[in-house]
């Protein structure tokens, strides 16, 4: 089974069970999760599928969020 989660539905402030807080995002503004691993992102839709050895979840629309250092701001 496929799930969708749009978190640029969500208000930001949003409390999102396993993913985190919603904010807004630094590069678009639009709402999305920050994720650390395995890169910077804010992931605004993201697809996860129930598998028989765990489960996998993709973003599907994200932004790729640098540190400052890193884009000369």
């Amino acid at each position: 089974m496929v799930t969708v989660e749009d978190f640029t539905r969500l208000a930001v402030g949003s409390d999102v069970p396993l993913e985190g807080r919603v904010c807004a995002c630094p590069r678009c503004g639009r709402s999305g999760v920050p994720h650390e691993e395995p890169d910077r992102l804010f992931v605004h839709i993201q697809s996860t599928e129930v598998l028989s050895d765990g489960m996998l979840t993709e973003p599907r629309d994200c932004c790729r969020v640098y540190p400052p250092s890193a884009t000369g701001q």
